[in-house]
């Protein structure tokens, strides 16, 4: 009869301690975002086109890495970009290897990217010399595919904002925009 009552007990104490930990919620600490990312996110990856005036300019992101390649004022132009990882809660210092850095940290939902040369402290969605990504779905020949946004900020002097819809084949690049007309927005 005592050992029925101890281990009744000592069961009751751990179904107490159960109910306990299950019906304690867990409190972590979130911290904020201190240094920019390291690599583009899985799903920016690849290459993406842009039908303009009967060209197609192509963008390729790989993990630390992206490509462009895009016909201006009658010629092929090309350059890349090799992501870099930096503390975002000051400017970084000069570049000294002349290569083109980028800084990659999220705003307003956008993955953002900044030349290191020109990201400053409290940059954001919008900031001057700054590049927004985000992909969203389209329909195209009754089927979802992505679409990569690309908002950018690039005339220092007047806030242009030009705003491209990069898609993962060249067929639904021209069907989106078929006339190659700029895909602008004035800023």
């Amino acid at each position: 009869m005592k050992l029925t009552k101890i281990f009744g007990a000592v069961l009751a104490a751990l179904s107490l301690a159960a109910v306990m930990t299950v019906a304690t919620p867990e409190v972590t600490a979130q911290a904020s975002t201190k240094m920019s990312l390291a690599q583009y996110p899985a799903k920016y990856r690849g290459t993406w086109y842009y039908y303009q005036k009967g060209h197609y300019n192509r963008f390729t992101v790989a993990a630390k890495k992206t490509t462009v390649r895009n016909y201006v004022n009658k010629k092929w132009q090309t350059g890349e970009g090799l992501v870099k990882s930096i503390a975002l809660n000051k400017t970084p210092k000069s570049n000294k290897s002349n290569r083109y850095d980028e800084v990659l940290f999220m705003s307003q939902g956008w993955l953002m990217n900044a030349d290191r040369e020109t990201y400053r402290k409290g940059a954001k969605f919008h900031s001057m010399g700054t590049e927004g990504y985000k992909v969203v779905t389209r329909h195209y020949q009754g089927k979802k595919v992505k679409s990569l946004i690309i908002n950018s900020m690039w005339n220092y002097g007047n806030g242009e904002c030009h705003l491209f819809h990069y898609y993962k084949t060249k067929a639904q690049a021209k069907a989106f925009n078929p006339t190659g007309a700029e895909e602008d927005y004035p800023g």
